[in-house]
């Protein structure tokens, strides 16, 4: 999710015309024959933008790389346009550094669809597979989810929104929270300059084991970082209260990240993650990906 806007240029094309006069040997000028005003050439017409239409002026989310959410914690502001979809997806590798051994997950796919409410997406998660092999190889799949998410508003610097997303119990083999959970998030973004931007995420949810039930809360802090080539940097800061039950510790995570735009509808990510609170588990991650716009 990529919070750094680039807003498209349309360029129109300008068409110049010349009268033509006709002067007598006398010196005396002579209105020229008359004859039909040559037609103007047309404008260029510039093509449709493939994220969609603007939702009005100002508006951040004309690009893919302001609308793709993964692989950060913090959300994107941005939501998919009317007609359209985006699908989202990666493996993660994570490793523990205190004995939990070793974790694979994918395709951990997200699938945003744009409503008839310009501004209003639906999200939907699949399952998704995660092998370990702490205490013996095991295979299971996550739980299935979906949501909603909204952009409040924006000016030409600042952009904020909202989702909802909730979980239901169906993951297999040790995969499943065992009950529903659910989450309520405020997202924001600043732009600081063409090339540097801000984003936030305030995330409060609702998870449970199956027996206990408990809140926690996950603020996040990320800065972007615009490059020629249609490439982008990132580094996120997020914490996660009550991070492995109730009563528990933060968990405190940093990710660093790069993500390169294929045109306009492909964009590929690769990150790295670590967390050094022992309380929790100290872990790091590698993480491939992509987001493509239909």
């Amino acid at each position: 999710m990529k919070l750094a806007m680039r807003i498209g240029v349309t360029l129109a094309g300008l068409v110049l015309g010349t009268a033509l006069s006709v002067s007598t040997g006398q010196g005396q000028s002579l209105p020229s024959a008359a004859s039909p005003s040559p037609s103007p050439s047309p404008s260029p017409t510039a093509a449709p933008n493939p994220i969609g239409p603007s939702l009005g002026n100002n508006d951040p989310c004309t690009s893919l790389s302001a609308i793709a959410t993964r692989p950060s914690v913090t959300n994107s502001v941005c939501t998919v346009r009317p007609n359209h979809v985006e699908v989202e997806g990666g493996y993660v590798n994570a490793t523990s550094s205190t004995g939990g051994g070793n974790s694979v997950t994918y395709p951990n796919a997200l699938i945003r669809i744009g409503t008839t409410i310009p501004a209003l997406e639906l999200q939907i998660a699949p399952p998704t597979l995660i092998r370990t092999n702490a205490g013996g190889v095991n295979v299971a799949t996550s739980d299935i989810g979906a949501g909603l998410k909204y952009v409040f508003g924006y000016t030409p610097k600042f952009s904020y929104g909202g989702q909802v997303n909730f979980t239901a119990p169906t993951g297999l083999n040790g995969g499943s929270s065992n009950g529903t959970t659910s989450t309520y998030a405020l997202n924001t973004a600043y732009t600081l300059s063409p090339a540097f931007a801000l984003g936030s995420t305030l995330a409060t949810s609702s998870q449970t084991n199956g027996v206990q039930r408990w809140s926690s809360f996950a603020p996040t802090l990320i800065l972007n970082v615009s490059l020629p080539s249609s490439t982008g940097l990132f580094a996120e800061l997020a914490t996660f209260s009550n991070a492995v039950g109730p009563g528990s510790a933060t968990r405190t995570q940093y990710m660093f990240g790069v993500t390169r735009d294929i045109g306009p509808r492909l964009q590929l990510d690769a990150s790295t993650a670590l967390s050094p609170t022992t309380a929790t588990g100290r872990y790091h991650t590698v993480s491939f990906g992509a987001s493509y716009y239909f």
